[in-house]
């Protein structure tokens, strides 16, 4: 038996070894496509090659040499493109040195990128730090695709490995992105694919699911903290990916949950997605239709072809036009052009006009709707608009209710939660998958087919055959896809998407701007999850006010304050965001209480508390981020520096379930080659000496930095100002409000502290007059 083992093990080696053989033979035998350019007789260069580590988000340096022309064989609008060879360092272990010996001739051809400014080579820390953040987004993507790949997917998938170096010996020591040269075409004959943007295009060849079900794996993979987008490149080998992520953390191409919100408008599911376990995106039913009517009339970016050298040219300046246009793709109209009505229009829809239309919907019980603001509806219109409303107050239509979620009710705090049942995934309740079906269709003759299998489930390659369990759907991921639900009622409240706005056969001038109905449905879907700004938005077009999101929300939902309200407490109770959102909708939630709908003084109070508590923590957040931005960025090449806030792996070999828990800690030395660093750690004191992959950084939370951090909020990075999150009450009127409360409820001793704050406030901010009638308060009641 051991030797019949033995004998098989040296069967296997040696087929290995022939294979090898064979591959390196080929590469000798394959013409150069370079050849021509003569690479070979240009002087070689000394550079310093930095590898990003993805465990400990640090780079790696060595030294070696490369040949690279002096002039760009293409450009784009912002990078130039350089043709450029490197040798290969055989490893010790290899059966074919012949290979490695032919030098340059045969040094493996590499594309090398750089970015300009000016008409020059940008030699800017901005320059620098542009290169190592295309670096970090294609390890970022290979780490999803080493997740996706663990799956039962048919076809695996990966990403060039690329690198940054440094050309030390020249002025400036400019720093270019490397990656090897992609030539060749994919089993169906195509060459270079475009599979999908940032932008929400799909390419819809049915040979090509595996790159749409990849990114939509990498949202759920990641909890919905990141989306592997502008996937393009030959067969299942891609490169010069695009990261989403939900604080912008990569770069300027990263446009967040917007960019999220626009693949899952157009990405569909299909039996490999249902059978990989990843979840239905819930759309509305304009959505879905407008969907289905363009199924097959979409057209593709892809290119055709094996990818020669011309076509590589028109690609580069392609993939740069699309870096350069990604902000304007999804920035509002009013954004764009901002005129002085619209401005005036913000303004009125959070001061002065609050309390009017509180007043005026508390007397009449409805607002007056204008002809031109109410949109035509029918009764399956209005059915959608009311299920939506319903669903917003309640967990997720594709969820069942369990334990535990907050909202605050009437002094106590009421648990529940959410759950992805079967129906969530597109299966039965046995588990299984459901069959999908293409939408019947006329023949010529009239009669209708008979429903068929979905295009493309057929193909034996392209065919998951074993059914994965659902994934894991966590609190961060349902927190995330309230934020895509979100910023895809956004782009509609700001026009994106015109062509969803169903025909009525009316005057075209009376058709609205945008679909009202699908505004309503992806909020209400944002609400059920816990969305601060969807419960703001749909809190506000409750009382009537008008909101950020769309300038029809107001109009088109009926008023109802009991369902506001419910919406502010929504809101102040939600996890996983920011205070200054919270602080807003408690503002509202008072003011609704005050203009006398039966609320006592009890539950004003209790609001008040927790407001001027919100107010609290935004102040404490807001220092945070000020401490975390005067350390500023600094290099991404600079490692971890004395005083940085890290967590540090405790390894201890005694105890097997102790190793590799991270505490967090702050760095106090650093060694002289900078790969080491002594950890202090914060529980109790003691230090630790640590290598740098055992060592990660340790930031705000992603939706601290998100909201605050000017390069990565939605404001900055997209030009838009979230009207419904300003606060209408500095906090010394809240204050004053309590202590009025207080002293009615004849806490004498609380109103008389709250006043002399409130006043000590209201004199720093130079509120004069309000300042000492306050303190006038506090004396009355001391005394």
């Amino acid at each position: 038996m051991a030797d019949c083992v033995t004998y098989d093990r040296e069967a296997v080696q040696k087929s290995l070894r022939e294979k090898i053989r064979r591959a390196a033979a080929r590469a000798i035998a394959e013409e150069d496509v370079w050849g021509k350019y003569n690479i070979k007789d240009i002087p070689a260069e000394r550079i310093i090659r930095y590898r990003f580590n993805p465990e400990s988000k640090q780079f790696t340096k060595d030294e070696t040499i490369v040949k690279i022309e002096k002039k760009p064989f293409t450009h784009g609008a912002m990078r130039h493109c350089f043709r450029m060879k490197k040798l290969a360092t055989p490893p010790q272990s290899a059966s074919n040195h012949r290979f490695h010996s032919y030098g340059w001739s045969r040094a493996l051809n590499y594309v090398a990128k750089c970015y300009m400014k000016r008409g020059k080579i940008d030699k800017s820390p901005e320059g620098r730090d542009a290169v190592l953040t295309d670096i970090k987004l294609q390890y970022e993507a290979m780490h999803w695709a080493e997740k996706f790949n663990k799956t039962e997917a048919p076809k695996k998938i990966d990403f060039i490995r690329a690198y940054a170096i440094e050309f030390v010996d020249r002025p400036g020591k400019p720093m270019f992105a490397v990656e090897r040269f992609i030539a060749g075409s994919d089993t169906y004959g195509n060459g270079f694919l475009k599979h999908n943007t940032n932008s929400g295009f799909v390419d819809l060849e049915e040979h090509r699911k595996t790159p749409q079900v990849f990114s939509a794996h990498s949202f759920y993979a990641s909890e919905g903290q990141r989306l592997v987008a502008d996937v393009q490149g030959v067969g299942d080998l891609f490169t010069d990916p695009q990261i989403l992520s939900m604080d912008y953390r990569f770069g300027d191409g990263d446009l967040g949950p917007r960019g999220m919100a626009l693949f899952f408008k157009t990405f569909r599911h299909s039996d490999f997605s249902d059978r990989l376990g990843i979840p239905v995106f819930p759309l509305s039913r304009n959505e879905k239709r407008h969907q289905a009517k363009y199924e097959d009339e979409e057209s593709t970016l892809s290119e055709g072809s094996s990818v020669k050298e011309e076509e590589f040219l028109c690609r580069f300046e392609r993939m740069d036009a699309i870096r350069q246009q990604r902000k304007s793709v999804f920035m509002r109209p009013i954004d764009i052009q901002c005129d002085e009505h619209s401005s005036d229009t913000a303004k009125r829809s959070n001061f002065s006009d609050m309390t009017k239309v509180i007043q005026k919907s508390m007397r009449s019980a409805k607002l007056t709707k204008s002809c031109n603001s109410v949109v035509k509806r029918t009764k399956s219109d209005v059915d959608e608009i009311s299920s939506s409303l319903e669903k917003g107050l309640t967990d997720t239509g594709m969820v069942s209710c369990h334990v535990f979620t907050r909202i605050i009710n009437k002094g106590c705090l009421t648990f529940y939660s959410s759950v992805f049942d079967n129906r969530a995934f597109h299966r039965l309740e046995s588990g299984e998958v459901k069959p999908r079906r293409s939408r019947t269709s006329p023949e010529k003759n009239g009669d209708k087919r008979e429903n068929l299998p979905e295009r493309g489930v057929t193909r034996g390659k392209s065919i998951m055959r074993v059914t994965a369990p659902p994934m894991k759907i966590t609190d961060e991921t349902k927190c995330n896809l309230g934020r895509v639900h979100y910023q895809l009622a956004v782009l509609h409240g700001s026009d994106r998407f015109p062509e969803i706005v169903p025909e009525d056969g009316g005057n075209a001038e009376d058709k609205p701007s945008h679909d009202i109905f699908s505004v309503v449905f992806h909020l209400c879907h944002a609400a059920s999850l816990y969305n601060v700004q969807a419960c703001l938005a749909l809190a506000r077009a409750r009382v009537g006010l008008e909101t950020f999101v769309s300038p029809l929300l107001s109009t088109n939902v009926p008023v109802d304050f009991e369902s506001s309200k419910e919406y502010c407490k929504r809101a102040m109770a939600a996890e996983r965001s920011t205070a200054r959102p919270k602080v807003a909708a408690g503002c509202l939630l008072y003011s609704i209480m005050d203009e006398g709908d039966g609320s006592g003084d009890v539950e004003k109070m209790r609001v008040l508390e927790e407001t001027l508590n919100l107010m609290k923590l935004a102040a404490e957040e807001d220092s945070i981020i000020k401490e975390h931005a005067g350390k500023g960025l600094g290099s991404q090449l600079d490692g971890f520096q004395v005083g940085d806030k890290v967590e540090g792996a405790f390894i201890d070999t005694r105890n097997y379930f102790m190793e590799g828990t991270f505490y967090p800690g702050v760095v106090v030395e650093v060694s002289e080659d900078g790969n080491s660093v002594v950890i202090k750690y914060d529980d109790d004191g003691s230090t630790e000496s640590l290598t740098n992959e055992n060592v990660r950084s340790l930031e705000p939370a992603p939706e601290i930095l998100a909201a605050h951090t000017a390069q990565l909020s939605d404001e900055e990075a997209l030009g838009s100002t979230n009207t419904d999150e300003e606060c209408i009450f500095e906090d010394y009127d809240l204050m004053a409000k309590l202590a009025e409360l207080k002293a009615n409820a004849g806490k004498r001793a609380d109103a008389m502290q709250l006043f002399q704050e409130a006043a000590d406030l209201a004199m720093s901010a130079g509120k004069m007059k309000s300042a000492n009638n306050w303190s006038m308060r506090a004396a009355e009641l001391e005394g």
